[in-house]
């Protein structure tokens, strides 16, 4: 066999050197779609993590988003005052169309034993005021008292129900104003969707409006 000359082997060099180029070439070509999907399967899961630190404050007139910080268990005054005005809210103000959603609503925001309690007092009377009389209901906080000391928090709040009656073939209304008052237990659970808060009502308790002398001290 005889031996390479030099043109040949310059010839072989040049393209095994092709050959490794072109491999060196499509392995990065391949890196780089491979860092690609990664980059795209991260960026989806850190866009799907950011949506689940928003926090969505729904009330009557409009909703709030924040960003939820690190997440505790720990609820300052303002936001349990915040979670009685919407559960008074979905409560006790209605109308004709707006009834059987709010009781849904308010009582996703208890616990059993208090949302049968609540339910109890909506019975067939307070039903037909809005449905036959045409009623609408919009309620006022007067006084609220938090304890945080205790665990789960206790809260005291004093309202107003304003119950407003058309008048039959006039357009005038006929205003009532029914004064009442609660006591519950704030339980701290875990923001979720449903429960953005993370708040719970328990140990719900109807209790007597105050006196006028009681509430001018």
């Amino acid at each position: 066999m005889e031996p390479l000359n030099e043109n040949e082997m310059i010839f072989d060099n040049a393209k095994y050197l092709s050959l490794l180029i072109k491999r060196v070439y499509y392995a990065l070509i391949l890196v780089i779609i491979v860092l690609l999907c990664f980059s795209g399967f991260f960026a989806k899961k850190w866009y799907d993590a950011s949506k689940l630190e928003n926090v969505y404050v729904v009330f009557p007139d409009k909703t709030y988003v924040g960003t939820r910080a690190e997440e505790t268990l720990v609820r300052s005054e303002y936001e349990i005052v915040a979670f009685t005005r919407l559960f008074l809210e979905k409560a006790f103000a209605h109308n004709e169309y707006s009834l059987e959603e709010n009781l849904k609503e308010v009582t996703d925001m208890m616990d059993k034993e208090s949302a049968r309690l609540f339910i109890s007092k909506m019975d067939e009377t307070v039903e037909s005021l809005y449905k036959d009389r045409n009623a609408i209901s919009t309620v006022s906080l007067q006084e609220i008292e938090i304890n945080k000391e205790t665990h789960p928090h206790e809260v005291l709040v004093y309202y107003n129900t304003a119950l407003h009656f058309v008048t039959t073939g006039q357009t005038l209304y006929e205003d009532i104003e029914v004064p009442g008052g609660l006591y519950f237990q704030v339980a701290i659970l875990e923001r979720s969707y449903k429960n953005p808060y993370g708040m719970q009502i328990r140990k719900l308790k109807f209790l007597q409006p105050k006196s006028d002398e009681q509430a001018k001290e």
